[in-house]
């Protein structure tokens, strides 16, 4: 870079090189001209989302907004700000302006999709991802190479528990082999269906890439009991869901009810009675576990 280049190309290129610091300390050196550019306003709302400040990076999106009311970035960065403060309905309002203005970039469908999945409980708790992988799925045909596409179809498969979530993440990771947020993408796909140690492997992968990142720190906490043998049962749990292992339950103690009432043996209650007990104990040990890993 130019070393007689202004503040503005400096932070720009500061944000390019993965210093949204740097960037953001270098634009206090701008012209009082450059204020009033949506380019000095593109940059400081980009490098405060990259470094968390959510409701800084809103401000900064929406002072560029009114000087450049159709900026396609600055529009992404205030949709992707919002979703990050779970204000779903301006999320989804700044992004649809932005397809609206630009309906062939797959980036915009894929942070659609993203916005979607992070934003896919209702009141009741209950999520759908039918619209987040409808947006995915338009990303990628515009851009079948686009790795951010492909992360966002890949996101939508593991937490909605499709079956191809492994392929779809191992195809993201085969694209950007040092990125952090792929390897933490693979790593839940394998341990979502029970292989733990290798999904460990790739979030351990994931801190390596980014040590500054809570979120690989996290996984690898919070996975760390289910990959000791005795938590077999709950890895089985966790990679059936909590439906199909509950109806097992329920239909088993229905038959052991069953069989007491047809018979009047007590035997089927006390075999109930006598396995509750250790099998309550083991998932409360479990649990303590899984709370002390996740360090509260």
């Amino acid at each position: 870079m130019d070393a007689a280049a202004g503040p503005l190309v400096k932070a720009r290129h500061d944000l390019l090189r993965g210093r949204p610091d740097v960037a953001l300390a270098a634009l206090d050196n701008v012209s009082s001209a450059e204020l009033e550019s949506a380019d000095f306003w593109r940059v400081r709302a980009l490098a405060l989302y990259q470094l968390g400040r959510y409701e800084e990076a809103v401000q900064a999106a929406q002072q560029g907004l009114e000087r450049s009311p159709h900026d396609i970035q600055l529009l992404d960065v205030l949709a992707l700000a919002n979703s990050e403060r779970r204000k779903k309905k301006e999320a989804l309002r700044a992004i649809e302006a932005a397809i609206d203005l630009q309906p062939e970039e797959a980036v915009l469908h894929a942070h659609k999709a993203v916005i979607l999945t992070r934003n896919a409980s209702n009141a009741i708790g209950y999520a759908s991802y039918r619209k987040a992988r409808a947006a995915a799925n338009a990303a990628l045909r515009l851009d079948p190479s686009s790795p951010i596409a492909l992360k966002a179809r890949a996101q939508v498969a593991v937490l909605s528990g499709e079956r191809r979530a492994r392929t779809l993440a191992a195809s993201a990771l085969s694209l950007q082999p040092d990125d952090e947020y792929a390897h933490a993408l693979y790593g839940n796909a394998l341990t979502n269906r029970g292989h733990v140690s290798e999904g460990r492997e790739h979030y351990a992968e994931a801190a390596r890439l980014d040590p500054q990142s809570p979120d690989a720190a996290r996984l690898l906490r919070t996975t760390k009991p289910f990959g000791h043998i005795g938590a077999l049962p709950l890895r089985l749990y966790w990679r059936l869901g909590p439906l199909p292992v509950m109806l097992t339950l329920l239909v088993l103690v229905l038959g052991f009810l069953w069989l007491f009432l047809a018979t009047g043996i007590v035997a089927p209650l006390a075999i109930v009675a006598i396995l509750f007990i250790p099998f309550y104990w083991y998932l409360a040990v479990c649990g303590a576990m899984i709370r002390g890993s996740r360090g509260r």
